[in-house]
């Protein structure tokens, strides 16, 4: 059995794969490009930035989880409190710089994560802040 697209259905899923094509590719032209930030680390130290790359390393201790992100001219490490990416994966790091942090005897430029905020439960307007009474 075939099913045949509408005309307004096939033109309904071409508009959606292009937004969503454009949406990824805005955002990697907005990405500052890692070598950038390697070459004049002092101007982007404790700024907000996003980075795109492929996984070279992942550095998973008790105390911390950090992959390192190339664009092929240069690398910096991403801090993260999430999901590691696999070596060889194209991932993306978004937070602040850092120039001085130390991974063991590593010193390494790394950009650390903004934790995600995490939802808050809504108040029941029903019962009193103060308690009963």
């Amino acid at each position: 059995m075939t099913v045949a697209l509408t005309r307004s259905a096939r033109l309904g899923l071409v508009a959606l794969v292009i937004g969503a094509l454009t949406a990824v590719s805005c955002e990697r032209l907005v990405a500052t490009k890692i070598a950038k930030i390697a070459a004049e680390p002092g101007k982007y130290e404790g700024k907000d930035v996003t980075v795109f790359g492929t996984v070279k390393e992942r550095i998973d201790v008790p105390s911390i989880k950090c992959y390192v992100l190339s664009d092929g001219k240069a690398s910096i490490g991403v801090v993260t409190q999430g999901r590691l990416p696999l070596v060889g994966e194209k991932a993306r790091g978004q937070g602040r710089v850092s120039r001085s942090f130390a991974i063991g005897a590593r010193k390494l430029l790394v950009i650390i994560e903004t934790p995600k905020p995490r939802p808050t439960l809504p108040r029941n307007p029903a019962v009193p802040r103060n308690g009963p009474g």
